[in-house]
């Protein structure tokens, strides 16, 4: 049986590089999403039931506000999440291709510091669910095998949220995260991956007092991860991957677009993956840069996943 893969969602407790603003009002932060949690041989996949143990340890000592530029004071966020995920696809053909769902429960511990105060949370996070994880058959590009599958991710606010918090374990909005991934195989040794998300969010009607509204919505968004990996023997694989966030549409207060609310991140590092079936282990590093709005530090992400 090959490997597969479906969605997984990094979550990481919500800071942003302005934690207050020149205007008083704190910064409509997005919710957390898979950034670099999937690399290589990422679309490859098949029926059968699908396990997966995640960590991802990330640390920030830089925000960076509208422009890109450090904001002042000292700043400081460390998050470490644990994610276990379970996916099923059955053998029957839907479509040609294998139809299956998924749930992924995080587990997350995150603490920041910023000029205006201090805080830390750990918890249950907020769980993602689809119901639909299609992965399509298998096919060639230019002759090489291709692979790819789509996911319609939902995450609903199950997070652990107090409005009054510097950090919370869950947003306290329902996302839409759907996504499509594939893998080339552009020769023997060498492929590539990538994922491409869209994230929709809905309205949080309990914001805390800094945001000097009743209700607020983070802007919608697209991002990426992607991948490039070669085979240094049978069982391991070596490589680079990378992500990039992009908000897409202004975060609102009380339905108004707030001006400046755009946020931006990259990042790139080496990875690897190693193979002992039906067990993978898989290990990226990141460090990130471009930040916009929010914190751009490094991101050290590992999972053990098998597949039946």
């Amino acid at each position: 049986m090959r490997s597969k893969r479906f969605a997984l969602v990094a979550v990481l407790a919500a800071v942003t590089a302005a934690a207050t603003r020149a205007d008083a009002q704190e910064h409509i932060a997005l919710p957390a999403v898979n950034l670099g949690a999937s690399s290589f041989m990422d679309a490859v996949g098949g029926p059968g039931l699908l396990v997966r143990q995640s960590v991802e340890v990330y640390e920030a000592q830089r925000f960076a506000g509208s422009n890109g530029g450090a904001t002042p004071g000292t700043n400081s966020v460390f998050a470490f999440t644990a994610i276990t995920h379970v996916a099923y696809a059955a053998p029957s053909k839907v479509f040609g291709g294998y139809w299956g769902g998924e749930v992924l429960v995080p587990v997350v511990y995150a603490s920041v510091a910023t000029p205006v105060g201090s805080g830390s949370i750990g918890g249950v996070g907020d769980i993602t669910f689809s119901p639909v994880v299609w992965q399509a058959p298998e096919t060639t590009v230019l002759g090489r095998p291709f692979f790819q599958f789509v996911d319609l991710d939902v995450v609903a606010p199950t997070g652990e949220y107090k409005s009054s918090a510097l950090v919370t374990a869950g947003s306290n909005v329902w996302s839409f995260n759907p996504f499509y991934a594939f893998t080339w195989l552009l020769t023997d040794r060498f492929e590539t991956s990538w994922r491409l998300h869209y994230l929709w969010n809905s309205a949080n009607n309990s914001p805390g007092p800094g945001y000097g509204a009743t209700s607020i919505q983070p802007g919608q968004a697209v991002h990426f991860n992607a991948a490039a990996s070669f085979v240094i023997v049978p069982w391991l694989r070596a490589g680079v991957a990378g992500y990039f966030l992009r908000q897409i549409t202004d975060s609102r207060a009380n339905g108004v677009a707030v001006p400046g609310s755009l946020e931006q991140v990259a990042a790139l590092g080496p990875g690897l993956l190693a193979s002992a079936r039906p067990i993978q282990f898989v290990l990226n590093g990141y460090a990130e840069f471009a930040a916009e709005n929010r914190s751009e530090g490094l991101r050290l992400s590992a999972y053990a996943m098998g597949v039946w």
